[in-house]
């Protein structure tokens, strides 16, 4: 006979409450851990718990006393970034709790002011120990910014010959005659990359380097301008890229990005080819001179 089947036992997924509570929750252990000698605020008398009461946070962030209750208590009230941000600096919150708040309140984290774009060691290391396949970093702008040996004899000159602003994957697959020869499927890989960095818009138009680049770009190259002109917007989606190496011959490797979560502004771009297929032992003999 057919048995009933056993209750669903996978707890369900957190609600909107439940949310709301771990923000309120969160606020008030953030609070009562707050330093009042650091705020500014006047010295007061003897407190009877540590940290600030709710009128000095509403002094301090200039959110009203009754708003800032209601979010303690977990109320099912709707919150700004604008609001989140005057908690942030009346709490004394650093980047990881500020991040944490945004994520409770159901809101993207905002970036911060100053950005590095500083490659950490430990993803140079990174980059070398996936030889011999190619990997490098960029920024939103597209700027490459650190890169491994393999990389490097794939490229070649078109990648270390140039000055820094110039060390551009949009503007050396635009620029760069090698990278025409190197690349048959290049009107391909033009529009998407343009579509790529039209899609980065969005997070960069009031980026110095990114008017620079495109402006740049719209008066040196005509294919540029015109597929710019068509405002085509494309997401990454890994893929793959053949070449046409003058050195060991044609050859096609699978491609991935991967986001740095300690600088969310820059990426992992790491090419690898089939396991065992001759793409894999071409790019060896041209990486390592054997296959």
């Amino acid at each position: 006979m057919p048995t009933t089947p056993p209750p669903e036992t996978t707890p369900p997924p957190p609600t909107k409450d439940h949310g709301r509570k771990a923000l309120g929750a969160f606020l008030r252990s953030r609070r009562e851990r707050a330093d009042p000698a650091h705020t500014g605020l006047p010295p007061g008398g003897r407190r009877r718990t540590p940290g600030l009461r709710r009128e000095e946070v509403s002094l301090l962030s200039g959110v009203s006393l009754t708003w800032y209750t209601w979010l303690e208590q977990g109320r099912d009230i709707n919150v700004s970034p604008q609001i989140l941000l005057a908690l942030t600096r009346a709490l004394q919150l650093d980047e990881v709790e500020r991040a944490h708040l945004f994520r409770l309140a159901g809101l993207p984290v905002p970036e911060p002011a100053e950005r590095s774009f500083d490659v950490p060691a430990a993803v140079r290391t990174f980059l070398d120990t996936l030889m011999p396949n190619p990997a490098f970093v960029i920024d939103r702008c597209f700027d490459i910014l650190a890169w491994n040996r393999a990389q490097e004899r794939i490229l070649g000159s078109a990648l270390l010959d140039r000055p820094r602003r110039e060390r551009n994957s949009v503007w050396m697959l635009f620029r760069e005659p090698l990278l025409r020869r190197l690349m048959p499927e290049w009107e391909a890989e033009a529009r998407w990359l343009a579509g790529l960095l039209r899609q980065q818009a969005a997070y960069e138009l009031d980026n110095p380097r990114f008017t620079e680049l495109v402006d740049e770009l719209l008066a040196t190259s005509p294919e540029f301008a015109a597929l710019w002109k068509d405002h085509d917007v494309v997401e990454f989606r890994s893929s793959v890229r053949r070449y046409d190496h003058p050195a060991v011959g044609a050859f096609e490797v699978s491609y991935v990005r991967m986001a740095l979560e300690e600088a969310p502004w820059l990426s992992m771009i790491c090419h690898f080819p089939e396991p065992g297929s001759e793409a894999e032992a071409r790019l060896r003999e041209l990486v390592t001179g054997s296959r």
